[in-house]
């Protein structure tokens, strides 16, 4: 591959300078082959191609990378080269010739699942789209996370020689925060020793697991005791997409699944500092919020007489999300999000009623008014949103991608 004089001067400067860019140059839509039940694959591909973040960034490292493709980054390099498959140009898919838009398979990627291991039965069993887009995100991120650490390590160890440290240091922080009303709680960051990557940058936002135990089941046993005040304490978790419970009957929207998603749920019998046993309270809030935000409607329930089920329902999501202050902590990490506005890109469908089978297929927003149908090697122009938006009779929405609104 020729470059041109590169922006960055390693691989490494280009990991930790690369910033998210919602822009991106249209690419001339093209089919993928199913080459044996991969249609699992093939959606999740086509759907990080239409993520503006997520094609800029492999963009940015192609043309202003001098990258040699023997890195120890086979995801990455897959992707990369999996997105050099595609022209950019703006003409919208009604004009193109059919030439233009030939399907190909995804070779590259396929060798680069050979690699790591995964994915085995490449060619001949289905697999889950979710599963598959949590290993490639997260495998591509953990390759470019081992890059910037082992930079790290070397930069540590040559500031440790300089200056005779051998200091540790400890992945998960804790401290007290006072929160609304002066209340004061423990927090765990456990994100703490995640490395920043531009996958981290795009995909990864935290949310705030708070338990609060009550001192005592009875507060006539609190007298003699130290009670004081109920401490609540906090886990911060990263997160790189939200699964969604969508079994309950009153769900019926992603907004009611985020309500319940941030619903307190009570837990009984909890043993309290005394040893006592009580109710305690526990909740999840979204502390930070992702450019990308990425919802997996979790279809695939356990059943104990039927086993694994599919919730066929119908749920609603808009074209445009907008962010619920009661979905938020209340922290000054939040308020930037408190107004925050998501637009739809993309819905992954599943065709069926196994999770070990089925089919998938996928819709995409490829420009402001022009959304495409992805059937493994078929292309079909959707002229109106609402085709996306109304309820399918053979297809569930399974994933949906949902990108901030600048």
């Amino acid at each position: 591959m020729q470059h041109t004089l590169s922006k960055y001067e390693s691989l490494v400067d280009a990991l930790q300078s690369l910033r998210v860019k919602f822009s991106s140059a249209l690419v001339q839509p093209r089919g993928l082959v199913n080459s044996g039940n991969m249609c699992f694959m093939n959606v999740v591909l086509q759907a990080l191609l239409y993520c503006a973040p997520f094609f800029n960034m492999l963009l940015d490292i192609r043309q202003n990378v001098a990258f040699s493709f023997n890195q120890p980054t086979p995801l990455l390099e897959a992707l990369i080269q999996f997105t050099n498959e595609f022209k950019q140009d703006p003409t919208p898919m009604a004009l193109l010739l059919e030439e233009d838009t030939d399907p190909f398979v995804p070779e590259n990627v396929y060798e680069a699942l050979r690699q790591k291991n995964v994915f085995q039965t490449l060619r001949g069993q289905q697999e889950d789209a979710q599963e598959f887009m949590s290993y490639l995100i997260d495998g591509i991120s953990q390759e470019m996370a081992d890059i910037l650490q082992q930079h790290q390590h070397q930069q540590h160890r040559l500031s440790d020689r300089q200056n005779g440290d051998t200091g540790n240091e400890d992945g998960e922080s804790e401290w007290q925060e006072v929160g609304p009303h002066n209340k004061a709680s423990i927090v765990r960051d456990n994100s703490d020793s995640l490395v920043s990557t531009p996958i981290t940058r795009i995909f990864g936002g935290t949310i705030r697991s708070t338990l609060t135990v009550p001192h005592s089941a009875n507060a006539a046993n609190m007298r003699g005791r130290h009670s004081g005040k109920n401490r609540p304490s906090s886990n911060r978790e990263p997160f790189q997409w939200l699964a969604l419970d969508i079994s309950s009957d009153s769900v019926r929207s992603i907004e009611q699944a985020l309500d319940e998603f941030v619903a307190p749920e009570t837990i009984e019998g909890y043993t309290n500092v005394y040893g006592e046993s009580v109710n305690a309270t526990k909740q999840i809030l979204l502390e930070k919020v992702p450019p990308v935000l990425v919802f997996h409607l979790k279809r695939f329930v356990f059943c104990h007489n039927e086993g694994v089920q599919k919730v066929h329902k119908f749920i609603q999501y808009p074209q445009e999300l907008q962010l619920s202050p009661d979905w938020l902590t209340k922290s000054k990490a939040t308020l930037e999000h408190r107004n925050a506005r998501y637009r739809l890109e993309s819905v992954i469908y599943h065709h069926g009623s196994q999770a070990s089978g089925g089919h998938y297929t996928c819709d995409l927003r490829r420009s402001e008014k022009e959304w495409l149908r992805f059937d493994d090697i078929d292309i079909t122009i959707l002229h109106s949103v609402d085709k996306v938006l109304d309820e399918k009779k053979d297809r569930s929405a399974y994933i949906l991608f949902y990108t901030i609104c600048s």
